[in-house]
């Protein structure tokens, strides 16, 4: 994992030269950012890339370190994100950014939760439905997971056979019977939530939310607009660091806790092991985001005042 942060500030990047005069200074950051000059930091394992500026002399000396370097995975600071120029060059160098989903489908079942204690119900009550094309292991294990705790648990999905195997553990294993279907209209009538791993917006258009209030979505971009869902779409959420990170969180100030905290769990191994950590970290969601950023919390929470603004 690689971190990188546009550092704008001249005294903050330069801040091993801060005896230097003011005017010293100004000419060496120009310079800095004229040959596309960045710094590295290092701290403990964790390594961040600051960059003064964003041009083409630094893509070119960021290519040339991420090919000696083999980068994949990249997480960025929020300005960084918002930069369009980065995002290109990201694309076109095959380097995936960090965007927080990847902790969201790992931690869908700690949003159902949030949801139903936000509502004062009772998560044993409830009819959820899942919405799912491919099936893979944290799917297969979220599905386990949340089948166990609610009433009713549906499935809708094109490829239905996909899920005769994992129908049939749930029901060994507890007794409980999922609904599997192909029916777009009439699969989702009577669940209050829906969980989005895979559906696009034209599967979504496809569907009858009757009842929908709340329908996470993995991935933001299958967000469906107002006049084909009434209800609110989650693509985020808010989440308090746990204790052994927060020394790196307040180092790599201007990055999202939630996608901070999504680097530094991601790993290529099984879900039983990035659930063993989620427990052992006790992370704890504070609030709720749907996508434009609108923060939905449980009722009578107070909110730290350095609230982390997530952005998606």
């Amino acid at each position: 994992m690689v971190y990188l942060k546009l550092e704008e500030n001249q005294d903050k990047f330069l801040q091993k030269y801060q005896k230097f005069p003011n005017a010293m200074k100004k000419i060496l950051f120009q310079s800095k950012c004229r040959k596309g000059k960045f710094k590295i930091q290092k701290m403990n394992q964790l390594e961040c890339i600051y960059l003064p500026i964003v041009n083409q002399k630094m893509f070119q000396k960021l290519k040339i370190l991420s090919n000696i370097r083999c980068w994949n995975n990249l997480c960025i600071s929020e300005n960084l994100r918002e930069n369009t120029a980065f995002l290109d060059f990201a694309q076109k160098n095959s380097l995936r950014i960090m965007d927080g989903s990847w902790l969201l489908k790992n931690m869908v079942d700690y949003v159902l939760e949030y949801i139903v204690e936000m509502k004062s119900e009772f998560m044993g009550n409830q009819e959820v439905s899942i919405l799912c094309h491919t099936l893979d292991e944290t799917i297969a294990e979220k599905i386990k997971e949340i089948s166990a705790k609610v009433k009713v648990c549906n499935i809708l999905t094109t490829q239905t056979k996909q899920f005769q195997k994992l129908e049939e553990e749930i029901y060994q294993a507890n007794g409980v019977l999922i609904n599997v279907s192909k029916n777009f209209k009439k699969s989702l009538n009577k669940s209050s939530m829906v969980v989005n791993f895979d559906f696009d917006k034209n599967d979504l258009k496809k569907c009858t939310f009757t009842k929908t209030e709340y329908m996470i979505q993995i991935h933001s971009q299958n967000c469906l607009h107002k006049k084909d869902f009434a209800g609110t779409n989650i693509v985020g959420f808010g989440l308090d660091m746990p204790e052994k990170y927060k020394e790196y969180q307040r180092e790599l100030e201007g990055f999202s806790t939630r996608i901070l905290y999504e680097s530094f769990l991601y790993k290529r191994t099984s879900y039983k092991n990035i659930k063993k950590e989620l427990v052992e970290d006790d992370a704890q969601i504070l609030y709720l985001q749907d996508e434009n950023y609108k923060i939905i919390k449980k009722p009578n929470l107070i909110l730290p005042k350095t609230l982390d603004k997530i952005m998606i």
